[in-house]
């Protein structure tokens, strides 16, 4: 006689080997009621009380007009000419020696306030560093606060 595969209910149950997914559903739902629960006592905590300036706030705070223009930026760009010298664009002065530059930039200073200023200074690299320096500490003898080197 052949043996025969048991089809019964008993049988099949017997043959399943996967664990019992009851006891993580009652742990997770558990967790889940717990975290429901603890959220309701974090709520009185969003709303913190701040030491806000009253008024229009602007005075209190030492915070700027938002009307106030920025500051004016003035990009310098130093390259290296076919003769050799550095020529100089910038303040409005096209390829200019640094000499040149540095009075044309002394007559348009003369007339803002040079504390105001941004002057970003961008130089090549075949630009040797001694005019670079030349024209970064013409700035600062103008009353040129805020130098940038790029």
């Amino acid at each position: 006689m052949s043996a025969l595969r048991r089809r019964g209910a008993l049988d099949v149950w017997a043959s399943n080997i996967a664990p019992s997914m009851t006891p993580m559903v009652d742990v997770t739902l558990v967790i889940l009621i717990f975290f429901m629960a603890s959220a309701s006592f974090a709520g009185p905590e969003w709303f913190l009380k701040a030491a806000l300036p009253t008024g229009d706030g602007l005075e209190a705070a030492g915070e700027p007009d938002p009307f106030e223009l920025p500051p004016a930026r003035f990009g310098v760009t130093l390259r290296a000419g076919p003769d050799g010298l550095t020529r100089v664009s910038g303040f409005g002065a096209e390829d200019a020696t640094v000499g040149a530059f540095v009075s044309r930039m002394t007559e348009v200073v003369a007339g803002l306030a040079p504390e105001a200023l941004v002057v970003v200074i961008d130089a090549e690299d075949s630009v040797p560093y001694a005019d670079v320096v030349r024209v970064d500490e013409a700035c600062a003898e103008l009353g040129i606060e805020k130098i940038g080197l790029r």
